[in-house]
């Protein structure tokens, strides 16, 4: 064997183990698709949150819709049906309750005496309720109407609690104690780990039964009959779906954008090796990353997947631009030895590659600096990944080519594009122009941007075929709603009575009874002016707080609302099992806390979380005259909205430090003020263009798109420190800045030209995902690199020569004195 040869081999070896090692620990790699991944995990509401779903229940449940289409909901034949259905559900592992109708108390099919009520009240499955009446006391009732039942009497909803896991809640506690000590001792911090472990391992296993869980359900759901229509809902489906359908399209768009990509490289290298070198260095350098997050046993969410596609971006673009850089030195060194060749290649493109990585992984570092855990995860898997990509895409470059042997130059890419051709002779003879649009698009960016919103809607995140949407609209029109929000009014806590009120209550059981005297008409009547206010909002559906069940009670009392005595005649009255589901999740007087929850409208336009729960608020406060203390509101929908308000907040507060670190990199890279400004400006005006533009469409900050500034300028600064690395060799050697910059766009503006082309289309194929969020983060991607692809070729040359012209009117005159 040649000792030449030995090298290579040696880095094909070293990389093929670290793929044996990666491969062992991917098993250990998955999708975390569990509602937490939705909130801010630091955030003092979900805290709150967390509180209250202890003391009243969380909305850790999902609904099934269940609509017969040959016979009527209400009948012996449905009913049977549906007992089968919840008696299956029942069984499955995970599953603490099931709700429907068929255990609705009925008190007036036919009409129940109130003496009878304890022991008296019938249910669908009671052998004398009389069905006609029933229909009509269920879909007029105040309680179960577009709860348990649609107005029409066509659809029943199905509630299925989803059991809590006790120890990952625990452990979830003891965790979040010891994070918020500011000064640990050793002890503490060993604690932490321990537990941190701990963590991880329930944690994991919770995952995993959860997806279980859901995907039994599922099976249940569509081996029903042909003749019901049924459509499965709630947050944990929504969070199961979201991270299903970037799956799908890792896979099926991860495909094609691979052969796109393929396809695109082919036709500009005319030669296999240099499309096998690129897809072989991106699939190392993403194996790798998914085999450390393996290791780490770091799962990926919604927002940290998008790790995949970015990393493809910057495999290719190291890749490009070491190839055209050795076709160069090949053409313009013929008899110069391959092993040289390739040896200088690297040499050569190895400051501004390591600059490149550098400031790349500060601007996706910055996410760290996130109170978000699954942005904190992106942040750093980025960084990593980043690194790996330079690791092995230099390792790669020599290890598969000096294995090869040279090979004629038959690539498209000495000859100069159209494109290209024409951003040139814009930034050298219409200079002034080019910074005068620059100028236009700093004044018209910055009104788009004025106009981001942050609203958004669960039903709008899959397109409008696909199962999950139809489900979520289905329930939204039909059935109350889809997203569940709480809100929360403190009352003075329950107090032991003195003793003539304790006579009062005096029946037997002296603890139950006396908790009955803190339930109030005026309490009521607070609930009763809240409901009034929030059923006048259209973007709000189905209400439900023990003002409800007063509506139900005030049968028995002519119509009219119940006073002291007969509001706690009506709580003494009722079943054990019914003040159990229907008194105790929306009241607790040990607490003194009065729940109301409600479920928003998603297909309701016009209105905005923030801006309905500020209303919502203000009329607690300025019309019932609560304390702002006294009134909180909670729920999934609120800790969504704020965690999109948090991620926007730490953007915007991080934006600064990754301009002033990518500066940095740029002044030790180009060892000029001057160069590094010119470098950064058109980048960041790029990000404010796309951020603008999106403000201008009408298109939400979500969970993927949120971080579109830190993705255009990592990908722009890119292409930048390879502009202004050629243009220092061009300038030196000709010491005129137009023909640097002509000669700079024949050079490396070829390689930016075809490595952005080559992305935006591969990327565009994103717009046929079935995921809004992923559509939109492949169309801004493209964006991303055809506006850095504008700005470092007419913008940055542009500015070039307004900062270098100077010194060649001084070198002019110079040579003419």
């Amino acid at each position: 064997m040649k000792k030449s040869l030995i090298a290579p081999l040696l880095l094909i070896v070293l990389v093929t183990v670290l793929c044996l090692i990666a491969g062992y620990y991917i098993k250990d790699f998955r999708f975390d698709a569990s509602e937490d991944t939705l909130v801010a995990e630091g955030d003092p509401d979900l805290a709150y949150y967390r509180d209250v779903s202890e003391q009243f229940g969380g909305e850790g449940f999902l609904v099934l819709t269940y609509k017969p289409t040959e016979q009527a909901l209400i009948s012996p034949a449905s009913i049977d049906k549906l007992q089968q259905l919840v008696s299956k559900l029942e069984q499955i592992k995970g599953v603490s309750n099931v709700d429907s109708m068929l255990e609705a108390p009925l008190l007036q099919s036919p009409p129940v005496p109130v003496s009878e009520l304890a022991t008296g009240y019938r249910t669908l499955l009671s052998e004398d309720v009389d069905l006609a009446m029933a229909r009509e006391e269920l879909t007029q009732s105040p309680l179960f109407k577009n709860l348990l039942i649609s107005e029409d009497g066509q659809t029943t909803a199905i509630r299925i609690q989803l059991e809590q896991n006790q120890e990952l809640a625990e452990i979830r506690q003891q965790r979040r104690q010891l994070r918020a000590i500011e000064t640990p001792t050793a002890e503490q911090e060993q604690q932490l780990a321990s537990i941190e472990a701990r963590y991880q391992k329930i944690y994991t296993q919770h995952l995993e039964d959860r997806e279980q869980l859901i995907a039994d359900i599922r099976s249940i759901r569509d081996n029903l009959n042909d003749d019901v229509v049924a459509y499965l809902g709630g947050v944990p489906m929504i969070a199961a779906d979201m991270i299903s359908y970037v799956k799908q399209d890792v896979v099926v768009f991860g495909t094609i954008v691979i052969a796109i990509i393929s396809a695109m490289l082919f036709w500009l290298f005319r030669q296999w090796r240099w499309v096998l070198f690129p897809l072989a260095s991106t699939g190392v350098t993403i194996f790798l990353t998914t085999g450390i997050l393996g290791f780490l046993q770091q799962p990926t969410t919604v927002i940290s997947s998008n790790y995949i596609s970015l990393l493809t971006i910057f495999c290719i673009s190291f890749a490009i631009h070491l190839i055209v850089r050795y076709r160069e030195l090949g053409t313009k060194h013929p008899d110069r030895a391959h092993h040289d060749l390739v040896v200088e290649t690297m040499k050569d493109k190895l400051a501004p590659c390591v600059y490149m990585a550098l400031t790349t992984m500060v601007a996706f570092g910055s996410l760290v600096t996130s109170d978000i855990v699954p942005v904190m995860d992106f942040g750093w898997i980025m960084s990593v990944g980043i690194l790996v990509s330079f690791l092995m895409t230099y390792v790669l470059f020599a290890g598969i080519l000096l294995l090869l042997p040279r090979s004629g130059d038959r690539a498209r890419l000495h000859d100069e594009p159209g494109m290209t051709k024409v951003l040139s002779a814009l930034a050298v003879n219409r200079t002034k122009l080019v910074l005068g649009l620059m100028l236009i698009s700093v004044v018209i960016a910055s009104f788009g941007i004025s106009r981001l919103s942050m609203d958004n809607r669960f039903v709008e995140y899959f397109r409008d075929h696909t199962e999950i949407h139809k489900g979520l609209e289905f329930i939204d029109k039909n059935l109350g709603g889809t997203m569940p929000m709480d809100i929360i009014l403190q009352f003075p806590p329950y107090e032991e009575p003195d003793e003539e009120e304790a006579s009062f209550f005096s029946t037997g059981d002296e603890d139950t009874n006396s908790r009955l005297y803190w339930f109030t008409p005026t309490k009521i009547q607070y609930l009763r002016d809240m409901h009034a206010y929030l059923e006048s909002k259209e973007a709000i559906g189905k209400v439900i707080s023990l003002e409800n069940l007063e509506q139900v009670a005030q049968t028995y009392n002519d119509g009219e609302p119940l006073g002291p005595v007969e509001l706690v005649t009506a709580l003494k009255a009722m079943p054990e099992r019914v003040y159990h589901d229907l008194i105790e999740p929306y009241a607790s007087p040990e607490s003194g806390m009065m729940r109301i929850t409600l479920r928003l409208h998603e297909t309701v336009p016009d209105y905005t979380i923030e801006g309905l729960i500020s209303d919502i608020k203000n009329h607690a406060v300025d019309e019932l005259g609560f304390e702002p203390d006294n009134v909180q509101i909670t729920g999934m929908a609120v800790l969504f909205n704020g965690m999109l308000q948090h991620l926007f907040d730490s953007q915007t507060s991080t934006l600064l430090f990754v301009i002033l670190a990518t500066l940095v990199m740029f002044i030790l890279l180009l060892r000029s003020l001057t160069l590094a400004v010119v470098g950064l400006i058109p980048n960041v005006l790029a990000a404010a263009t796309a951020l603008g533009l999106m403000g201008y469409l009408g298109i939400p900050l979500d969970v993927m798109t949120i971080t579109i500034a830190a993705i255009i300028i990592g990908i722009g600064v890119d292409d930048a420190i390879h502009y202004l690395h050629r243009f220092r060799k061009e300038y030196a050697v000709s010491h005129y800045v137009r023909t640097a910059v002509s000669q700079s766009h024949h050079s490396i503006g070829n390689a930016i030209y075809y490595t952005s082309i080559t992305v935006i289309i591969g990327f565009s194929v994103l717009a046929f995902s079935n995921f809004i969020p992923s559509v939109y983060f492949g169309l801004m991607t493209a964006l991303a690199m055809l506006l850095a692809l504008m700005a470092n070729l007419t913008i940055l040359p542009g500015l070039l020569i307004l900062a270098y012209q100077s010194k060649d009117k001084k070198r002019t005159q110079g040579r003419q004195n």
